[in-house]
């Protein structure tokens, strides 16, 4: 199991790809969840509770993905 530190440092570049490739993915992946695992889309579903069997079907653990929500490029997201 990875440490804390170990885990956040995977968020944080998983996270960095994410933003980097955003447009691609939204074009790709919208109206979906979507896992990524080492800067890669691991797993795809329309709900959370797939998602993560996917997840559990593929052997990884959801503690290591950076799980995020992709809208339509029709909604606006405010935050």
């Amino acid at each position: 199991m990875l440490s804390d530190t170990e885990l956040l440092d995977l968020a944080e570049g998983n996270l960095k790809w994410f933003i980097a490739n955003s447009s691609n993915i939204r074009d790709k992946f919208s109206n979906k969840l979507i896992a990524i695992k080492d800067k890669t889309i691991v797993a795809s579903s329309e709900n959370t509770d797939e998602l993560l069997n996917i997840l559990k079907e593929k052997g990884i653990d959801d503690s290591e993905v950076l799980i995020e929500v992709i809208p339509s490029r029709n909604e606006v997201t405010i935050l």
